[in-house]
């Protein structure tokens, strides 16, 4: 195909002028057409409580451009950390991750914990494998060392890592007053307790705690989508078409009385790459639905009220449906006015 054949090894060597062949523009049209049928990656697919894939067949080949991970200002744009070569890589076979082993994951496997299945290849490979990298978020900053929070942002964690693989690979902060930023790593700990650290160079970061930031690999990368490996340790199983994901069951944010608008983490059913929440709010035993959503902690952005009907239906007796935008740091403000028997559960999210 063209543009796995481009640059031209040939056109590399040598000084002044180069030749051109006819062969070589007939590589370029065609790599100029094909690169519209790469703007978007392959799809993760979900297999089991430890594995995912991407699916491919010699006549169906899985095409990943290795152009990085999505920008988290400008949606459809990337952010290439001065790593990738911008080529694209092409399997004809399925590719599949499996979290339970070291080699498919930075670090050792955490529960509650949300991984970005990253594309990895060489210069020289002309296919890609998959790898995990663990999400990080921040507990405290001392001298551009980064103390790390587990995702829920409850407790430290250290990620098991070895002592300093990640030298030369860079941070890029997702949220907070440093979003959009990157930075050399310079070392990292291998703790795997609750002293995890991470290192780095350039200019200081304002970082405060809940904070979260990806670290983008330092070889050819892209960004293929997260997964979240739950407290018993199983992913959560999802589909995931373009930039919709959906979970096959959703799964529980909150559930009771929420006594006035209150800033919510959504850490347990979206990655910090989420742009919109999809879920659903529900009530029970012949409560009002009642479910305010705001982005602000004083307006309602999103209102949903319901009386029940007069009977159940799959356990609930009133739901109804919402999509609202995530804000920075991956919360939302909710409020039910204090009314029992509600839960708020997530169907997905849209990246």
């Amino acid at each position: 195909m063209a543009l796995i054949h481009l640059p031209q090894a040939k056109w590399g060597s040598g000084t002044g002028r180069q030749v051109i062949l006819k062969s070589d523009f007939d590589k370029i049209e065609q790599a100029v057409l094909e690169s519209f049928e790469v703007f978007q990656a392959p799809p993760l697919e979900y297999v089991d409580a430890a594995k995912v894939r991407v699916n491919a067949t010699p006549a169906c080949p899985a095409r990943v451009l290795m152009c990085g991970f999505p920008s988290p200002l400008h949606p459809g744009q990337w952010v290439d950390a001065g790593l990738a070569d911008g080529r694209y890589r092409e399997n004809s076979a399925p590719v599949t991750l499996d979290l339970a082993l070291s080699g498919s994951r930075w670090g050792t496997e955490k529960a509650s914990q949300w991984y970005c299945v990253y594309a990895l290849a060489g210069p020289a490979d002309t296919t890609f494998s998959l790898k995990a990298m663990p999400a990080m978020r921040v507990s405290s900053q001392a001298a551009q060392i980064i103390t790390l929070r587990n995702n829920a942002n409850t407790g430290n964690i250290g990620y098991g890592l070895v002592a300093n693989e990640l030298v030369d690979a860079q941070i890029l902060a997702l949220s907070g007053v440093s979003r959009g930023l990157a930075r050399p790593i310079t070392a990292n700990n291998s703790d795997n307790e609750t002293g995890g650290t991470v290192t780095y160079g350039g200019s200081a970061l304002t970082l405060t705690q809940g904070d979260w930031f990806m670290v983008l690999p330092k070889t050819n990368f892209r960004r293929l989508g997260m997964i979240f490996n739950g407290a018993g340790g199983d992913l959560a199983a999802f589909y995931q078409e373009r930039g919709v994901i959906t979970y096959q069951v959703p799964r529980e944010l909150t559930a009771g009385a929420i006594n006035g608008y209150t800033l919510t983490d959504l850490a347990s059913v979206t990655p910090p790459t989420a742009r919109r929440l999809l879920g659903y709010g529900a009530a029970q035993n012949g409560y009002d639905l009642k479910l305010a959503v705001s982005y602000d902690g004083v307006n309602p952005a999103l209102l949903l009220h319901g009386s029940p009907p007069a009977y159940e239906f799959q356990g609930v007796r009133g739901a109804m449906p919402f999509e609202c935008r995530i804000l920075d740091g991956n919360r939302i403000y909710l409020n039910n006015d204090n009314t029992a028997n509600q839960v708020v559960l997530a169907a997905g999210w849209r990246e």
